[in-house]
């Protein structure tokens, strides 16, 4: 009984013993470190935004020394560890990323990237660390022949030189690169050199951390024909303050100081000197490019355009009487008359009989404002003589014009329903028939065509009657206007802008209105 006793009491005390030792790492947990911990992850957060990877690191690594081994759970430390090798990323230091990361891992083995922060490289990096592949090492291949650097020390323009072996004719070459710090993607052009393209990301992308880039090959007709990487798989190189091995540079050429220093910096070479990129095609960032190389934007370029004209119609009464003895308008303003069908009012075939049934205060009264005018339907051809002239002409049909023809046999409207015109168009910024988006521009010209424009009123012959009372100028005309123009690729674009027409014949007149267009280059 006794021993039986005992055998009960020794298993009671062992079972106490091995839940007591399962239990301590949980009983261990500092509730008060761990919350601090938590507040550390949220305040780094903050900090990353700001792209102070330094003090966010700081902040983690004294949060994962205050955690040590027990004092926060597993999941915690894991994300404490997880965010401090993000931040050391960031900051240029993989060898320390992934080595936190390791023993992230170890606290907890299915830890994953805080959704925050998860960017292509910083992923690649992450998951060599775990041992999943992507290697932050394994640089993209594709068409151009091209090594990048192993490093480059913060605010010194980084070089990139490519060389392309491939069939297709390549007129341009463009890389499009990202800093740490950016939202989004900036571009510069490559420029000639030897048997490739050579150039320099500007100083302000090259920020500590890591610097995306990849390249893209265009031919004569502005057409995508090459390219090595992509927005989702680029080259990286780290950004750090100091660098160990040799400075990156051009082919036969010293390698760049810093932004501020003197630096050999041959003419024209893009990203010499802290130029700024250009705005991509993939979100903004940065600024100018420099000027493509001749032949990689479309000379050529046919379009299709509409125009409202709106016209300012002076007031008066008994506008549709007739001079007895010239059957010209007796109204100061040039006014013109005509029934509901197109026909001259009043009639000038009828020796006046017509105009004699009219009398004073019934002969047609308009109060004068702006009225809708001509509706213009045009075909356009133009030539580029740059990036951002283009000179061409215009021909098109008239709607909603005179359809008598006493103003035209007065010399005050022009008979065929057509506009004729030529025209120069100046597009601002830097190269913008060679780029895709947004471009500002101004044009003039001038040419032939009809203007005028109607209002009805009621006149009183045996009973009332409706009739159409025509303000008209023409043929000849000048014209000015300005607008946007957004380029959807290097062929294909939209226009749209105000316009203003000056007629100078047939009596002086001004019209106002907007344009809609589109073109299509070749």
């Amino acid at each position: 009984m006794i021993r039986s006793r005992f055998v009960q009491v020794l298993a009671g005390v062992s079972v106490l013993a091995v839940a007591a030792l399962v239990t301590t790492p949980a009983l261990a947990v500092d509730k008060r470190v761990e919350s601090a911990a938590r507040k550390a992850i949220q305040k780094a957060s903050s900090e990353y935004l700001a792209t102070n990877y330094e003090a966010a690191a700081a902040r983690l690594q004294k949060a994962a020394r205050a955690c040590g081994a027990r004092k926060c759970s597993p999941g915690t430390l894991a994300a404490v560890l997880r965010d401090l090798g993000t931040m050391q990323f960031r900051n240029g230091d993989l060898g320390a990323a992934q080595r936190t990361w390791a023993q992230a891992f170890k606290a907890q083995a299915d830890i994953t990237l805080n959704p925050d922060y998860d960017t292509p490289d910083l992923r690649a990096a992450f998951e060599e660390a775990r041992g999943g592949g992507g290697a932050m090492g394994e640089q993209p291949s594709g068409d151009f022949a091209h090594t990048p650097a192993g490093e480059q020390k913060v605010n010194t323009p980084l070089p990139v030189y490519v060389e392309y072996s491939g069939s297709s004719q390549i007129a341009r070459v463009v890389v499009k690169y990202k800093g740490a710090a950016a939202k989004d993607w900036g571009r510069i052009d490559l420029k000639r050199m030897g048997s490739g393209w050579g150039g320099q990301i500007p100083c302000s992308a090259v920020t500590k951390g890591t610097l995306r880039y990849w390249v893209q090959g265009f031919d004569d007709g502005g057409d995508p024909a090459a390219s090595s990487g992509d927005p989702k798989h680029p080259y990286t190189v780290p950004i750090k303050d100091d660098i160990s091995g040799e400075a990156p540079h051009l082919p036969g050429k010293s390698a760049p100081s810093g932004c501020g220093e003197e630096a050999e910096c041959p003419p024209g070479l893009p990203g010499c000197g802290g130029e700024e990129g250009e705005k991509s095609g993939e979100g903004g960032g940065g600024g100018e490019a420099a000027a493509p190389p001749p032949g990689t934007y479309a000379r050529l370029w046919f379009g299709l355009s509409g125009m409202l004209d709106f016209i300012s119609l002076p007031s008066g009464t008994d506008v549709c009487l007739l001079n007895p003895g010239t059957a010209a308008p007796l109204n100061s303003g040039n006014l013109y008359c005509t029934n509901p069908d197109g026909s001259d009012f009043p009639r000038r075939d009828d020796r006046g009989t017509q105009n004699s049934q009219l009398h004073p205060g019934t002969a047609g009264r308009i109060d004068g404002g702006m009225q809708p005018g001509n509706v213009r339907v045009m075909a356009s051809f133009d030539y580029a003589l740059s990036p951002a002239l283009l000179v061409g002409a215009r021909l098109g049909y008239v709607a909603n014009a005179y359809t008598g023809k006493a103003a035209v046999a007065d010399g005050h409207a022009w008979g065929p329903h057509l506009d004729a015109e030529v025209r120069g168009t100046y597009l601002f910024g830097t190269a913008p028939l060679a780029n895709v988006g947004f471009a500002p521009m101004v044009f003039a010209g001038g040419g032939m065509s009809e203007f005028d424009g109607h209002v009805t009123t009621i006149v009183t012959l045996t009973t009332q009657e409706p009739v159409n009372v025509w303000k008209t100028a023409g043929p000849f005309f000048l014209e000015a206007g300005g607008g946007v123009r957004y380029a959807f690729s290097l062929r294909a674009a939209f226009t749209a802008a105000a316009r203003v027409n000056l007629a100078l014949s047939g009596g002086t007149l001004m019209t106002y209105g907007p344009e809609l267009g589109i073109q299509y280059g070749f």
